[in-house]
């Protein structure tokens, strides 16, 4: 195995110290945050976006098969980035689970609407994705004849848990056997349908039960521990956990929710982020197992304040700790109806103020909030669709906290054209960007990005990343990376990023063997400038 090899008692340095020089042309925070649109417009629709390993942008488009990639500049740059087509789908899909894998590769499930012409005929069908290859092949079909409108999560050990649209029954999938098994049963008569759910710093994964609450007038929650395979409440409604949890949805907002998002506390990843369709927002804390109501989310109708809710709608956690989302006017106006508008999630002053500045993009006042995108990039910067051919760029003022910062401390060459980082936090403090149960762009892996001396950019392609959680504080990680085609033999600079949150630069020699796929292992440590 790589793991052996690269331990092998041939190994030898390829760090070396280079100049600061190289750091020149990172992209670093502004004073005041700012939009900026792509200078180039997709080929056509953007809906569903998900990070790729090797840095670029896999965009679903219409008809509802077709997938397009971003490509960042040569200096790295999103805004000024190119757009090209991918393979398409074995199958049109709209409202569907999707994961990136380990190995690099995506995967889908199901679909709300589905086929030829696309309609409403709830698919259980999947399929995967090979960057390398630009090829699509089908998956074995979900246990159950229909899904879609529901969440799944990436595990451990290369298993996907996937709920249930008409039943409280969940299901293992295998990613290496390509094959189904039952989970567990939900703690309480719930289906997963229209469910949004979120991984917990400690591995388990968080759903808020929106039929069993509102159909019960009660506040019941659940999370789900993949080491005893169980799931179990933590619900107000049943003493199982303190506090309140406000309502977050309702039959009239049918049953709609908008994302869960772990954030930090004062410093700390131990909070869940809910917001709710009704306006309403909820916070719970995994340290204290308590529920309390979070702010309410005010937007602006006719010069006049107005609840406005996350009826199916984007958020992303950005670098600075703040939480940007998607809300629109359902609350007040009706389910599905605009202006769509931005907030502010502040989780240590607990506030939620209007996004500033404001997005000014005139699609907005028009549309509801559930067709619109939102994905971190490894810059740290945030990618908003509204659907359109245009998209936007978000640069968040603010930086890291230098405790969600990735630090890695070896990189290591196999001899075969693999390299493997090892270091602690890069996963990321957050899922990334989050949605619910019809988008699914979890980006809790190590993205591996280098530059010369020149400034040129090179994103690697990263595989193997030996964590699947978030905020793992200190726990060692490791992920492998490939070099990218046309890169010449140098110094560079190496970041590492997770959900967006990068590490500070390191320095690295490239050599021709490295480039060629040749030559002996390697392994050294850091000893260049930011050596911890």
């Amino acid at each position: 195995m790589l793991k052996n090899k690269i331990n092998s008692p041939l190994a030898r340095s390829v760090i070396a110290n280079c100049s600061l020089a190289l750091m020149v042309g990172w992209s670093l925070p502004s004073d005041a945050a700012t939009w900026t649109k792509l200078t180039h417009a997709a080929p056509g629709y953007t809906g569903t976006m998900l990070l790729l390993t090797d840095g670029t942008v896999m965009t679903q488009g219409i008809p509802f098969n077709t997938w397009m990639r971003l490509t960042p500049s040569a200096t790295g740059s999103y805004i000024d980035g190119t757009w090209s087509s991918l393979a398409p789908m074995g199958r049109q899909r709209l409202y569907f689970a999707s994961h990136v894998l380990p190995n690099g590769k995506v995967w889908v499930l199901g679909g709300e609407y589905s086929g030829t012409p696309l309609q409403s005929n709830i698919t259980n069908t999947g399929e995967i994705y090979d960057p390398v290859s630009n090829t699509w092949s089908p998956i074995a079909n979900h246990p159950e004849p229909y899904f879609g409108d529901d969440p799944t999560m990436l595990l451990p050990k290369g298993k996907i848990l996937a709920g249930s649209i008409f039943t409280n029954m969940t299901y293992i999938y295998d990613i290496a056997t390509n094959t189904w098994s039952f989970a567990a049963s939900k703690v309480y008569p719930d289906r997963s349908d229209e469910e949004s759910w979120v991984k917990l710093p400690n591995g388990q994964v968080m759903t808020y039960d929106i039929f069993q609450s509102v159909d019960h007038s009660g506040q019941y929650a659940e999370v789900y521990n993949p080491v005893a395979n169980a799931w179990k409440s933590v619900s107000p409604s049943d003493s199982t956990a303190n506090g309140i949890i406000p309502v977050l949805s309702s039959a009239a907002l049918g049953y709609e929710l908008g994302p869960l998002l772990n954030v930090r506390a004062n410093g700390a990843n131990s909070q869940v982020f809910a917001i709710g369709a009704t306006g309403h927002t909820a916070l719970y804390s995994q340290i204290t197992n308590t529920w309390t109501p979070g702010p309410d989310v005010i937007g602006v109708l006719g010069g006049q304040p107005a609840l406005f809710g996350a009826a199916d709608a984007p958020a992303a956690v950005m670098p600075n700790g703040h939480v940007l989302f998607a809300a629109d006017a359902s609350p007040t106006r009706g389910l599905f109806n605009g202006p769509t508008q931005l907030f502010d999630f502040d989780p240590v002053a607990n506030t939620i103020s209007p996004a500033s500045p404001a997005l000014p993009d005139t699609n907005l006042s028009g549309i509801p909030s559930f067709i619109t995108r939102m994905l971190v990039l490894p810059t740290g910067q945030i990618l908003f669709s509204d659907s359109s051919n245009q998209l936007w760029v978000y640069t968040p003022d603010g930086t890291a906290s230098p405790s969600q910062r990735p630090v890695f401390s070896n990189v290591k060459y196999s001899g075969a054209g693999v390299f493997t980082l090892q270091g602690v936090r890069m996963n990321g403090p957050s899922a990334g960007s989050a949605y619910g149960d019809d988008v699914e762009s979890d980006e809790n892996y190590p993205i591996v990005r280098l530059q010369d001396t020149t400034g040129n950019v090179f994103y690697a392609r990263t595989t193997n990343w030996s964590n699947t959680g978030v905020a793992k504080g200190v726990t060692s990680e490791t992920v492998d990376f490939t070099l990218k085609t046309g890169m010449q033999p140098g110094d560079y600079s190496i970041v590492v990023s997770g959900a967006g949150v990068s590490s500070q630069p390191r320095c690295v020699t490239i050599t021709a063997a490295h480039i060629q796929g040749t030559g002996a292992g390697s392994d050294a440590a850091i000893t260049c400038h930011g050596a911890p």
